[in-house]
């Protein structure tokens, strides 16, 4: 527990405040190419050892010595003396990610439309259960079918949604602007308004 919270300070430290500071202090001056190029590898090595970490950590983070280990890696990484994330980032990352740029691609790609369609999906489901909670209506089994259902529901509740904004649309907008005689509205534009009234 002792050796946790230690780490977590010295890692906190020299791991993500000194090389946020050094990035801030490259970037506001006119940084060389040397310097942009040693930190982007910095972030791109801490930023895949921090999702590896996230990942498998709450498995192998009982092991002995974890935390020692971890601290030692993270300070090799970011201490400039040692120049351990250029080393890094030369040796494996840059290697695995060059063999593996389809796949990596093509996995991001397909995560994210996945990502895309689960939440539409999700979407079209609470929008038809606030439309029959709106028409008091049951909520059924179909709202929640399966991804081809769902994909045609989709348009089903936007279409619906737009022919409600269509009929009510201009009456809530109309309740937001400002209404004004024609003698306010005239002396807004700054013309000269003329009382006809006796």
């Amino acid at each position: 527990m002792l050796m946790s919270l230690v780490s977590h300070l010295l890692c906190s430290w020299f791991a993500f405040l000194l090389p946020c500071y050094s990035t801030y202090k490259a970037l506001s001056r006119a940084p060389s190419s040397g310097e942009l190029e040693r930190l982007s590898m910095y972030w791109a090595v801490i930023g895949a050892f921090i999702a590896v970490e996230q990942s498998v950590g709450p498995f192998i983070s009982w092991l002995p010595f974890y935390w020692e280990i971890r601290t030692l890696f993270l300070l090799y990484i970011s201490l400039p003396q040692t120049q351990g994330s250029t080393y890094v980032y030369k040796t494996y990352f840059e290697p695995f990610c060059s063999k593996n740029e389809v796949d990596l691609d093509a996995g991001i790609a397909a995560a994210q439309s996945n990502i895309i369609a689960f939440c539409r999906a999700r979407i079209s489901s609470l929008i038809d259960v606030f439309w029959s909670l709106l028409n008091k209506t049951p909520i059924t089994k179909s709202s929640f079918t399966g991804a081809e259902g769902e994909r045609s529901r989709v348009g089903g509740s936007l279409d619906q949604l737009k022919d409600i904004w269509s009929i009510y649309g201009p009456t809530v907008l109309a309740t937001f602007t400002p209404t004004y005689t024609p003698k306010e509205a005239a002396s807004a534009n700054g013309a000269q308004v003329v009382d006809s009234t006796p």
